[in-house]
C-alpha cells in the first residue's frame, strides 16, 4: 500500500512537472514570437517614419530654395537700382571704380581659398544634377 501511494505521489509529481514544462516552452515561445513581432513593427514604422521625413525635408528644402531666390532677387534689384542711380551721379566712372574694386575683392577672396561667383554656381548646378540622380535611384 504504501508502494502505490508512493507511485500515485511520484506520477502526480511527473504529470505536474510535465505540465509546467510544457507551459513554459508555450509562454517562452510566445515571448519570443512577440519580440520578433516587435522588432518587425519597429523596422516597418522607422523606415516609414524616416520616408516621412525625407519627404517633409524635400518640402522644407524647395521652400528654403525660393525664399533665397526670391530675396536674391529682390537684394539684386535694389543693387541694380543703386548702382544705375550711382551712374548716373558719377558719369560713367563708376564701372571703373567697380571693376577695380571686383578684382581686387577677387583677388582677396582667392587668397583665402574662397571660391568666385561663377565657381560657386557650377558647383550649384552639379550639387542639382546630383540630387536629381539621387531622387531617381
Amino acid at each position: 500500500m504504501a508502494n502505490a501511494k508512493t507511485d500515485t505521489v511520484l506520477e502526480s509529481g511527473v504529470q505536474l512537472f510535465n505540465e509546467v514544462t510544457e507551459t513554459m516552452k508555450t509562454q517562452t515561445r510566445q515571448f519570443w514570437l512577440a519580440g520578433l513581432g516587435v522588432y518587425a513593427k519597429a523596422g516597418k514604422d522607422s523606415m516609414d517614419y524616416f520616408k516621412t521625413l525625407v519627404a517633409e525635408g524635400e518640402v522644407l528644402e524647395k521652400q528654403g530654395k525660393e525664399l533665397f531666390s526670391e530675396q536674391a532677387e529682390n537684394a539684386n534689384e535694389k543693387l541694380a537700382e543703386l548702382k544705375s542711380r550711382f551712374e548716373d551721379l558719377t558719369g560713367g566712372r563708376f564701372q571703373q571704380v567697380s571693376k577695380t574694386l571686383e578684382e581686387r575683392r577677387a583677388d582677396f577672396l582667392s587668397r583665402f581659398g574662397i571660391p568666385k561667383g561663377n565657381e560657386i554656381e557650377a558647383l550649384n548646378a552639379k550639387l542639382d544634377e546630383v540630387s536629381k540622380s539621387l531622387k531617381k535611384a
